[in-house]
C-alpha cells in the first residue's frame, strides 16, 4: 500500500498510483552540480480530503491569509511554498523531502492536483529562496570598535565562531606606500570578519534544517573566514559632531549697515566628528550624500558693551538658514552668566558648509559688540541613520560588515564546490543533511560492500561506456576574477586567474571544456620588502597611488601570528596600540611555513618569499584529484543496466557503500525512475571503482 503524507496528514491517492522516483547524489556529466532525489509528476485526485488539505486552492477565486511559521497545509496552505512530504510503500519510506504543487487540472467537472516530490536537499535550496547573507542575524557580536577588541579577536581565529580582525592591506591604510616598507597600519586596515562555519550554521538552521559533518568540525574548516569586502568601512550612524570650548569671545563688529555678523563660532576642542571636515568654525559635508541634521547649541553667555539682543543662527553655504534663538539683552556689561539652548534642523548638500554665527542690529553707527560664550557646546545628529565611515570607539553592528547582495544559496553551493562536498539526507531524521567531502564519503572497507550481481536484469540492455566518451578534455576550477591591483596584474601576465587550476586528462577523443566557478575571488598574499608581516591585498593602484575598492567576496584562513617586529595601529599620526602579533588571513594556513592552501592550484608567481613549507596541499590535490583520477582513468567505465530493486532495497539505499557486480566494485551514481510496488526492474548508473583509497 502506498501512502503520501504532507505535513503529517495523509493524502487520498488513486488505486494503482504509479510514481517514478530518481535517486542521485552526483551528476557525472556535469561537475558543477549536485543532485538529490526527485519524483516525476504525481497526480492527486481532488477528493474532499485533498481539497481540504490543499486549502481549497482549486476554487478560482480562492485566497487565504497564511503564516510561514505554521504547517503548510489546510487553511494555511501556500502553493508558493513547499510542504513537508514523505512517500511510504508497505510501511517503508521511499522518499522524504518536500512536495510542490505545480498545477491544478479541471476535466469534466473534476479537479486533480499535479505535484512533484523533491528530496530534502532540493527542499533546502528552495527554502533559501532569495535570502542574502545580510539577512542573517549576528547582532550578538555587536561590539565597540577599539584596539583592545581588535587585538583580543586574534585568539578566535581558529574557533569557527566569533568575530576576527584580520590585517588586510586595503590600500592607503599604511604608513608606507607601494615598494616601501609597510610597517605600521591605520586602524581602517583592521575590519571585522565572520567565520564560514557560523554562516553555514545560521543558513541551515534558519531554513529549518539540521546537519552533521565531521569536515565542518575540523580545525581547518573552523579557521575559514570571510573578510570585509567594501571600499570603506562604514556603519549606520546618527551622531556626527561634538565640539565645545570653555571660554571665548564672539565679537560682532559693525562697520556699516544695520546688520552685524560675527565670524563662525569656533570650538577649540572637537571631541568627535563624522561625515564632516572641520576648520575654524566651519563644517564641510564630506559624506557624499546630502545630510539632514539636527544641531543642538547650548551653553552660558554674558554681554559686554551694548544693551542689544543677539541672534544665534545657522548658516548653510554662507546663507542664513534658521535661528536657534535669541540671547536677550540684560544691560551693559552684565556680570553674571545666563544659560542658552537652541535646536534646529538643517539640510547640508554634498560638499556644503555649515557654521553658527551671532548677529545683532544697530542704528547704523560703528559699534563693537562682544558676547562671552562660556562652556559653549555644539552637537550634530542626523535625523536618520546614515552609512558613515567608522571611527575608533564607534559601535560595530555586524550587519554593516557582512558582504552585501550575496545569496545564501550561492554561498552554500560555492562551499560545496570548493571542497567537492557530497550531501545526503538522513532517512530517519526529518530535514537533516549529512555533508562530507567526496574523499571521506565512501566506506572504503571492502568487507562492507553490497553484492548486486544477482539483482542485475540480464535480459535487458546493458551498456558500458568508457568515461572518455562522457568527460570533457579540460576541467577548469576557477575563482571569480576580481580587478584589484595584484589579481588584475596576475591575470594579464599569465592569462589565468590567481589560484585557479586547469586539469587536462589527456583523453584523445574528448574535446570539450568544463568549468567550476565559485563566488569567491582569489586573494594574493604580499610580503613587503623588509617587513615580517604577510598580508592579503585588496586595492587598486592608479599612477602609483593606492585606492580602496569594493571587492568580490573572499574566503581566507585565519591565524594569530606572534613574534613579529613591533608595529603600531595608527589613528592618523597618533599611535593607538603597539604589538608584536597580528591577525593573519590568507589563502595559506601559515605565511611562513604553509601546509594547507585554499587555492585550487599552485600560483605561477608568489608575491612573498617562503621560508619553508608545502604548496601542494591545495584544494585540487586534496579534494578533487581523487575524483578526477576515478572518472578519467583509462579503465574507468560507466555501467548502465536494469536491476531488480525492491522497495526494501530503496529504503536501505546507501550511496556510500560500494556495489559488487560480477566480482568488480562500483560506485552507485543514480537510480532512475524507480516505481514503488511495481515489481519491475529499474535503470541504474554505476561508475567502476578504480581506487578505493587515496
Amino acid at each position: 500500500m502506498t501512502r503520501i503524507i504532507i505535513e503529517g496528514y495523509e493524502l487520498d491517492i488513486n488505486a494503482g498510483l504509479s510514481n517514478q522516483i530518481t535517486y542521485a547524489i552526483d551528476d557525472l556529466r556535469n561537475l558543477d552540480s549536485k543532485a538529490t532525489a526527485f519524483s516525476k509528476t504525481i497526480v492527486i485526485p481532488g477528493t474532499a480530503n485533498n481539497n481540504y488539505l490543499f486549502g481549497n486552492i482549486f476554487e478560482f477565486n480562492n485566497s487565504n491569509l497564511t503564516n510561514d511559521a505554521n504547517a503548510n497545509v489546510k487553511y494555511n496552505f501556500n502553493a508558493s511554498k513547499s510542504a513537508r512530504c514523505r512517500i511510504e510503500v508497505d510501511g517503508l519510506q521511499i522518499i522524504k523531502g518536500v512536495l510542490r504543487l505545480m498545477e491544478i487540472v479541471y476535466d469534466g467537472g473534476v479537479n486533480e492536483y499535479e505535484c512533484a516530490v523533491f528530496g530534502e536537499l532540493g527542499g533546502f535550496v528552495s527554502k533559501l529562496g532569495n535570502l542574502r547573507l545580510e539577512d542573517l542575524d549576528f547582532s550578538s557580536y555587536n561590539h565597540a570598535y577599539t584596539s583592545g577588541n581588535i587585538i583580543a579577536s586574534w585568539d578566535s581565529g581558529n574557533t569557527g565562531a566569533g568575530y576576527y580582525y584580520p590585517l588586510i592591506d586595503y590600500g592607503a591604510v599604511s604608513t608606507g606606500t607601494y615598494g616601501t616598507i609597510k610597517k605600521d597600519y591605520q586602524y581602517l586596515a583592521l575590519r571585522p570578519s565572520l567565520h564560514v562555519k557560523e554562516y553555514l550554521d545560521k543558513i541551515i538552521s534558519n531554513a529549518g534544517y539540521t546537519y552533521q559533518s565531521t569536515f565542518f568540525s575540523t580545525d581547518f574548516f573552523k579557521r575559514l573566514i570571510v573578510p570585509h569586502n567594501q571600499k570603506d568601512f562604514k556603519v549606520l550612524a546618527s551622531y556626527f559632531f561634538h565640539g565645545q570650548d570653555n571660554l571665548g569671545d564672539v565679537q560682532v563688529t559693525s562697520l556699516t549697515g544695520p546688520i552685524y555678523l560675527s565670524d563662525p563660532v569656533k570650538f577649540g576642542n572637537v571631541g568627535y566628528i563624522k561625515n564632516f571636515s572641520y576648520s575654524a568654525g566651519t563644517l564641510t559635508n564630506t559624506s557624499g550624500v546630502a545630510l539632514s541634521i539636527r544641531v543642538d547649541f547650548y551653553g552660558d553667555y554674558r554681554y559686554y558693551s551694548q544693551n542689544r539682543d543677539v541672534f544665534i543662527e545657522g548658516y548653510v553655504n554662507g546663507v542664513n538658514s534658521g535661528e536657534f534663538g535669541v540671547l536677550p539683552a540684560t544691560g551693559n556689561q552684565t556680570l553674571g552668566y545666563y544659560t542658552f539652548t537652541g535646536q534646529k534642523t538643517f539640510t547640508i548638500p554634498i560638499g556644503g558648509t555649515f557654521a553658527i554665527k551671532a548677529r545683532h542690529t544697530n542704528d547704523g553707527t560703528t559699534q563693537y559688540f562682544d558676547v562671552l560664550l562660556n562652556n559653549r557646546t555644539m552637537e550634530i545628529n542626523s535625523t536618520v541613520n546614515v552609512l558613515s565611515q567608522i571611527q575608533l570607539g564607534d559601535t560595530v553592528n555586524m550587519v554593516d560588515v557582512i558582504p552585501k547582495g550575496i545569496f545564501q544559496k550561492d554561498f552554500f553551493t560555492s562551499i560545496m564546490k570548493l571542497f567537492n562536498l557530497i550531501i545526503t539526507e538522513d532517512k530517519f531524521k526529518d530535514k537533516h543533511l549529512i555533508i562530507e567531502p567526496y574523499i571521506n564519503f565512501y566506506n572504503t572497507s571492502l568487507s562492507s560492500f553490497e553484492d548486486w550481481t544477482n539483482k542485475m536484469d540480464r535480459g535487458s540492455q546493458i551498456r558500458v561506456k568508457p568515461m572518455s566518451e562522457i568527460n570533457s578534455r579540460f576541467y577548469e576550477l576557477n575563482f571569480k576574477q576580481d580587478n584589484d591591483y595584484y589579481n588584475d596584474g596576475y591575470k594579464k601576465k599569465y592569462s589565468v586567474g590567481y589560484g585557479n587550476r586547469v586539469y587536462d586528462n589527456a583523453m584523445e577523443f574528448a574535446k570539450e571544456k568544463e568549468s567550476v566557478e565559485v563566488i569567491f575571488a582569489g586573494s594574493p598574499l604580499v610580503g613587503y620588502t623588509g617587513e615580517s608581516k604577510i598580508v592579503t591585498t585588496i586595492f587598486k593602484k592608479t599612477n602609483g597611488t593606492e585606492e580602496g575598492q569594493d571587492s568580490i567576496i573572499r574566503i581566507l584562513q585565519a591565524k594569530k601570528i606572534t613574534g613579529v617586529t613591533s608595529w603600531n595601529i595608527m589613528n592618523g599620526a597618533s599611535v593607538v596600540a603597539s604589538t608584536t602579533n597580528y591577525g593573519y588571513a590568507g589563502h595559506l594556513d601559515d605565511p611562513d611555513a604553509p601546509n594547507v592552501d585554499l587555492n585550487f592550484g599552485v600560483p605561477e608567481e608568489l608575491f612573498l618569499t617562503l621560508v619553508s613549507g608545502n604548496l601542494s596541499n591545495n584544494l585540487f590535490n586534496a579534494y578533487y584529484s581523487p575524483y578526477f583520477a576515478e572518472i578519467t582513468d583509462k579503465d574507468s567505465r560507466l555501467l548502465t543496466a536494469k536491476f531488480h530493486l525492491s522497495d526494501l532495497d530503496i529504503f536501505n539505499l546507501d550511496f556510500s557503500t560500494f556495489k559488487r557486480i560480477d566480482g568488480g566494485l562500483y560506485r552507485l551514481a543514480k537510480v532512475i525512475d524507480f516505481t514503488a510496488g511495481a515489481n519491475e526492474s529499474t535503470k541504474v548508473e554505476l561508475l567502476k571503482t578504480i581506487y578505493t583509497t587515496y
